[in-house]
C-alpha cells in the first residue's frame, strides 16, 4: 500500500490533515467543510461524514502521541496543554516537514509518515506506522 494512503480509507494523509485543520483548527462547520470539499470532486461531490471527521481527528491525535512517545522529532514541541494547541503544532510541523533520510529532500506529511516508519527500523524490526498499525498493512 502506498505510504500516502491510510489503511482502510480512500483518503490521503494530506487530505486527512487538511480536513482536521479546516474543521478543528479553522472552525469550519461540517456543512461548510462539505461545500469546500465539493469543489475538488469531478462529477460526484466528495462527501465526508461527521464520523469520518471525528475519526480523522482521532487518527491525527494518535499520530501526535506516537511522535511524542518516540522522540524521533525533537523539533515537534509536545509541551502543549490542549488538543487544539497540539493539532496546530502538528499541522504546522507536518506541512513543513522535510525528510532527513531520503535524497533528494521530499517535503510534506506523506514523507513524514514514511520517515517515521524508517526511523523505527522498517519491516526488519516490525516498525510501527504513524497513521495506522502494522497489521493493517498485511495482505
Amino acid at each position: 500500500m502506498p505510504y500516502q494512503l491510510v489503511p482502510y480509507t480512500k483518503y490521503s494523509i494530506p487530505f486527512i490533515i487538511k480536513t482536521v485543520q479546516l474543521r478543528h483548527i479553522d472552525g469550519l462547520s461540517l456543512y461548510a467543510l462539505q461545500d469546500y470539499l465539493a469543489g475538488f470532486g469531478q462529477e460526484d461531490i466528495l462527501s465526508i461524514t461527521v464520523d469520518q471527521v471525528l475519526g480523522f481527528k482521532k487518527l491525527v491525535m494518535a499520530a501526535i502521541q506516537k511522535i511524542m512517545a518516540t522522540g524521533y522529532y525533537p523539533e515537534f514541541k509536545g509541551d502543549k496543554h490542549t488538543a487544539s494547541e497540539l493539532l496546530i503544532s502538528f499541522v504546522e510541523f507536518a506541512e513543513d516537514f522535510e525528510s532527513r533520510k531520503i535524497q533528494p529532500c521530499i517535503r510534506g506529511p506523506c514523507i513524514l509518515n514514511y520517515e517515521f516508519y524508517i526511523n523505527g527500523g522498517a519491516y526488519l524490526q516490525n516498525a510501527h506506522f504513524l497513521f495506522g498499525i502494522p497489521s493493517q498493512f498485511r495482505q
